[in-house]
């Protein structure tokens, strides 16, 4: 039985995911460090599961992580240098 998306979860990760962008379209962070960032999460995601917390748990958090991934993936990055000038 699913239990519908908790509020505070969905507003929290926008919120994040936002600032995120900002950061990397302003020039603040990287884009490249970012997406670092984000896989070292889903890498401890992946060593939680079934241990701290139900494996069911952490592939629904994985899977939200992935696609805020590809989000900022497909976000101009201003910070890139191997860019034609």
């Amino acid at each position: 039985m699913d239990q519908d998306p908790d509020p505070h979860g969905q507003a929290a990760l926008m919120l994040c995911e936002s600032v995120a962008l900002i950061l990397i379209e302003r020039g603040v962070v990287e884009k490249a460090q970012m997406l670092e960032a984000i896989t070292g999460v889903i890498d401890v995601k992946r060593e939680m599961a079934g241990t701290t917390e139900s494996v069911v748990v952490s592939v629904k958090s994985i899977s939200l992580l992935q696609a805020v991934a590809r989000s900022l993936s497909a976000a101009p990055d201003p910070l890139r240098t191997d860019r034609p000038a």
